[in-house]
């Protein structure tokens, strides 16, 4: 087939042209084969923050007004069936035979290849992450290196998978264990890092000598499908080795199901919310099925009245603000000392101000993008509405930038004061209880060392915790 042309698959104009057209493609990856699924049926991606070509020439793509038709569909997708599913799991199987014999150093000189191929086209990798997911360009470059730094990584890890001698119970005894892979790994990745949770899940198994069934979030699948373009050009790994499932969110419980109870799939890998994890965990464990789960975050963030409060500020401005708040390590909970609270939400609201710079995200000095969808802006509006409603002030954003897209909320900055859910008999605000996954900050005062530690383990958390004293 001949190379794909941009306009074959993109439905939208971008400011950016690609280097290597091949990779953007709308099939799944079968057995070492590009297919459409078998049944015809696609499903539509939504393009973010698209500047339109009729906007007449800017001197910076920072001056771009946002795309009235921001969110509309950017390209369709192969909608796969349980049934091609099972096929991509049939196909990791037959590779795994083959590829399970492969020596540690032959692996690590294929990753190493594969590696390699990855680094040289990482601009296009990045522009594929800001067209569907609407982060800034810089920051899905961050992305890209993020997910090569595990590559490279697990590159050198290869060749250390050794086994143990351990004295048995009986004098003359030695117990030998060795390393072997599992078999096929299923492999479920979110959208808010499409690229480098791609290379981690698929990096860490295929190193490990295991093949994969690659499912990713139905917002980002070009991601995914990418990756796996690029690996497909390394010489050596088996037909089948990586596989690429695709699905919009009506069919990935079906997929889901299909990995979970298929018994060639040896281990299922998540990343993702911590009721579907707590599901697939579930599903998993009725035939011992090993799995990894990295899931929801309440990260809570600590400033004790001695901290140094310029460098508490710009490390909350790293871990609370970074991708517009949707990580599961950001900050979600923000506890300062009750004697220093009223200066360090100064310090806060000022360092933002002069730290963010909003536009296209294709301007190279943007550095603050759009929410995922129109839900992550439903929830953020529900938790900024319950703290207002239950005392907090409201310092800075709390709005869509109707003028930068309808996706655009603005870091904000909430001070919950005396009605804090740090004081007693009062019914907590919903950022406590629920991860928000946004770009915003409340500020929970604290007065002793024991009340803050106790307040940071209440509920349902995990993943990171960050303090400043």
């Amino acid at each position: 087939m001949a190379a794909l042309q941009q306009n074959d698959i993109i439905l939208k104009s971008i400011p950016y042209t690609f280097k290597d057209h091949s990779l953007l493609d709308s099939r799944a990856f079968i057995g070492g084969k590009w297919t459409p699924a078998t049944s015809g049926a696609t499903f539509p991606v939504y393009g973010k923050v698209t500047p339109r070509p009729d906007y007449g020439n800017f001197e910076s793509l920072t001056q771009l007004p946002a795309d009235p038709e921001d969110g509309k569909v950017a390209f369709h997708v192969a909608n796969n069936s349980r049934d091609e599913v099972q096929q991509a799991i049939e196909a990791g199987q037959k590779a795994f035979l083959e590829y399970k014999k492969f020596t540690h150093r032959r692996r690590r000189t294929l990753l190493r290849a594969w590696t390699d191929i990855v680094r040289a086209n990482r601009e296009d990798l990045a522009a594929i992450c800001t067209l569907e997911l609407g982060k800034p360009i810089t920051e899905s470059y961050t992305t890209v290196n993020y997910g090569l730094s595990f590559l490279d990584w697990f590159q050198g890890e290869i060749e250390r998978l050794y086994g143990d001698t351990i004295p048995a119970a009986k004098a003359d005894n030695r117990i030998f264990t060795v390393r072997e892979p599992q078999g096929v790994v299923a492999a479920i990745t979110p959208w808010n890092l499409p690229i480098a949770m791609a290379l981690r899940k698929v990096g860490a198994a295929i190193a490990a000598g295991c093949t994969v069934v690659l499912k990713p979030a139905p917002e980002t699948p070009m991601c995914a499908i990418a990756v796996a373009k690029l690996f497909e050009r390394v010489e050596g790994y088996p037909a089948g080795t990586l596989n690429v499932v695709l699905g919009d969110a009506a069919s990935s419980p079906a997929i889901g199901e299909e990995m979970c109870h298929n018994p060639l799939v040896r281990h299922l890998s998540f990343t993702g919310s911590t009721a579907v994890g707590k599901y697939l965990n579930g599903e998993c464990g009725k035939s011992l099925k090993k799995t990894s789960m990295e899931l929801g975050g309440n990260a809570p963030f600590i400033v004790f009245e001695d901290a140094d409060l310029q460098k508490a500020v710009d490390g909350l401005i790293a871990s609370k603000f970074r991708s517009s708040g949707q990580t599961c390590v950001c900050a979600n909970r923000v506890f300062v000392h009750s004697s220093v609270i009223k200066e360090f939400a100064e310090k806060l609201q000022a360092t933002q101000e002069k730290t963010f710079v909003y536009g296209s995200v294709w301007d190279p000095k943007v550095n603050f993008g759009p929410l995922y969808s129109q839900r992550g802006v439903d929830k953020i509006a529900k938790h900024v509405e319950d703290a207002v409603s239950k005392g907090a002030q409201l310092v800075s954003g709390g709005a869509i930038k109707k003028e930068l897209g309808p996706y655009l909320y603005p870091p904000t900055i909430l001070v919950t004061g005396e009605n804090s859910p740090s004081k007693a008999n009062k019914t907590p605000m919903l950022f406590m209880i629920e991860e928000t996954f946004g770009p915003v900050a409340p500020l929970i005062p604290f007065d002793t060392e024991d009340e803050v530690l106790s307040l940071a383990n209440t509920f349902q958390s995990g993943l990171a915790s960050y303090f400043y004293n």
